[in-house]
């Protein structure tokens, strides 16, 4: 018998990296990361008042900081990640039950997090994600590919009607400080995480792990991807300035800082006040990772 070919795994590459606050004064809450196996984005929901339980400042960022630790140590070649996610989840509930001391914590004030995270497996790029994360992708022979396009139009309805409450962002820097406004974002929140529920992250649910979003693609290669939570995506989905392929080609041409700075001159001088592009921020943390398959 002759010798068996195996084909190789093609490999995965980060190019570059960025995360930016959106508002200088407050902690970044958005994270990104890697190893030899995987990247990934990390947007953390920001509280909605109280008491912070996990950290002195935000809870949110404490968590996303946490996963990126996780799954840097723990994303492997082939172990499944709804077990990374289910473990990582019950260690989040089990620090949350020893913070509280058997206070009620109401659920909208539960820390959560959306993410992305990419893997090659085999032959395919495998997909994974809970929450409003994007994906842009874009394979050597044109091909296009996005995911979660749904998420940023349900969010930019719910930010219509809160810059329309609110009367805009110049007396509200971030619209969650409004009372109403407030109120409608903790119903909304306190929905996550529920049985029944269409809405599921990392956070304190351990069943979230059985909600993962898994989608698998077979780009032609070389092909290029880019990872980024909604405050980075803004730039295609709300803002309107590039669609999938022209926004890979400027990160690969022009660098993800030259975006960052676009992004933030759209929202701190074009529209602050959220008029033209109903926000819940002026300005969102923002991230993004640039990465490449090749053979």
């Amino acid at each position: 018998m002759g010798n068996i070919r195996r084909t190789p795994m093609p490999m995965l590459r980060i190019l570059d990296l960025l995360s930016d606050p959106g508002n200088a004064a407050r902690r970044n809450e958005d994270t990104a990361g890697g190893n030899t196996s995987c990247a990934f984005v990390i947007d953390g929901a920001t509280g909605l008042g109280g008491k912070p339980l996990l950290d002195a400042t935000s809870d949110a960022a404490w968590l996303a900081t946490f996963a990126t630790q996780v799954f840097e140590a723990e994303v492997g070649l082939a172990n499944p990640i709804a077990d990374v996610v289910r473990n990582l989840n019950a260690r989040v509930r089990q620090r949350i039950v020893e913070a509280s001391a058997g206070e009620t914590i109401e659920a909208w004030a539960l820390p959560t997090a959306s993410f992305q995270l990419v893997r090659m497996e085999n032959q395919e790029l495998a997909v994974y994600g809970l929450g409003d994360c994007r994906l842009f992708l874009s394979g050597a022979d044109g091909t296009a590919i996005e995911t979660n396009e749904d998420y940023s139009k349900a969010e930019s309805e719910g930010a219509r009607r809160a810059v329309a409450q609110a009367g805009g962002l110049t007396a509200w820097r971030s619209l969650a400080e409004e009372p109403v406004v407030r109120e409608a974002l903790r119903r909304s929140r306190a929905r996550h995480n529920q049985p029944g529920g269409s809405v599921w992250t990392l956070g304190s649910a351990p069943e979230a792990a059985a909600h993962l979003s898994i989608r698998k693609f077979s780009p032609a290669l070389p092909a290029r991807g880019l990872l980024c939570t909604d405050g980075f995506s803004a730039l295609a989905d709300k803002y309107a300035r590039y669609d999938s392929a022209r926004l890979i080609q400027a990160a690969s041409e022009r660098g993800l800082a030259t975006l960052m700075s676009e992004l933030r001159r759209i929202e701190r001088e074009e529209d602050p006040d959220g008029q033209q592009y109903p926000r819940f921020k002026v300005s969102d943390d923002a991230t993004a990772l640039l990465f490449e398959i090749t053979d």
